[in-house]
């Protein structure tokens, strides 16, 4: 079954009559049970609140033909806004990580180039250290200057 088979708080207190207070008091109190606990709340079976809350009786019957086709249109359009919560929390979820693994990926990135770079410096010095050898003329020993050898 899906979430929309499922009221919340408020929708359950607007089809049997009774208030959020009065509805939340049960289910603290364990009179009434729910179906799940989420971060947008509970997820209340129409059935058990009805088992719990039976429906106040209408004044009139214009109200009680308006009501069912109220709670109709409200149970959907909030069915549809919780599905869209649920998207939009999935989403900055996935943006949050994605942000995260790029930020790794740059520290990385950045630590790579730093290596590259203190690589380079050192082979740098290490190729003008040996042309500086190799341009200078070997060093004669005292003996073969003496000897013109």
């Amino acid at each position: 079954m899906g979430n929309s088979t499922y009221l919340t708080l408020g929708q359950a207190a607007e089809m049997c009559g009774w208030s959020k207070g009065a509805i939340s008091k049960a289910i603290k109190s364990g009179k009434m049970s729910v179906h799940e606990k989420t971060k947008a709340g509970f997820q209340l079976d129409p059935a058990e609140v009805l088992r719990v809350f039976p429906k106040k009786t209408e004044t009139s019957s214009n109200e009680q033909l308006e009501t069912p086709n109220k709670h109709n249109v409200n149970s959907a359009v909030s069915a549809e806004i919780n599905a869209l919560q649920q998207q939009i929390t999935t989403a900055e979820l996935e943006r949050t990580r994605e942000r995260e693994q790029l930020t790794d990926r740059i520290e990385s990135l950045q630590q790579m180039l730093a290596d590259e770079k203190s690589e380079r410096r050192q082979l740098t010095a290490l190729l003008s250290d040996q042309r500086e050898k190799a341009s200078k003329p070997p060093r004669k020993g005292l003996w073969a200057r003496l000897t013109g050898g």
